[in-house]
């Protein structure tokens, strides 16, 4: 340590140790962001996934179970659709699917319906994009456009 006395300035040593501790928690820093950056563009990776858009182009106020699987099912999600409004479902499986409305106008009975089954492909071949538009034309009756009326007792199962 003498042989640096007069020649380096004082306390140029403990300058340089802080500047190389400065420089290593940037590297850290830097590190860090690279691995947030990664993780962030490898989850847009997995956005890419199966999903089907329910359009509700009605004045009612709708809630929607999909279910997956044939007859009863069992229950995939629920969401209510606001008149003329649209709600998107993600789907991580492959398999059939079909939906349960319930259609409700302040004034007017609940339509229930029941849709077909639909195939939702979601694999290493790709992945389903679809939309489901439902529609009833307001009348006396109310008519339901597309698979059939059900009771509120079938909507209510699962």
């Amino acid at each position: 340590m003498n042989s640096y006395k007069g020649i380096l300035p004082k306390g140029f040593l403990i300058y340089k140790i802080k500047e190389n501790i400065r420089i290593n928690n940037k590297s850290k820093a830097m590190k860090n962001i690279l691995v947030i950056i990664l993780l962030c563009m490898s989850s847009l990776g997995v956005s890419a996934q199966a999903r089907l858009t329910i359009e509700n182009n009605s004045q009612r106020q709708m809630t929607v179970k999909i279910m997956k699987g044939f007859g009863n099912g069992s229950l995939h999600e629920l969401v209510s659709i606001s008149s003329y409004e649209s709600k998107t479902i993600y789907f991580s499986q492959s398999g059939y699917y079909f939906t349960k409305t319930k259609a409700v106008l302040r004034g007017k009975d609940p339509v229930y319906q029941k849709g077909q089954p639909f195939k939702v492909t979601n694999d290493d071949t790709g992945y389903s994009v679809m939309t489901l538009t439902f529609s009833i034309k307001e009348s006396t009756i109310p008519q339901v456009l597309g698979g059939r009326q059900i009771s509120k007792e079938e909507f209510d199962k699962n």
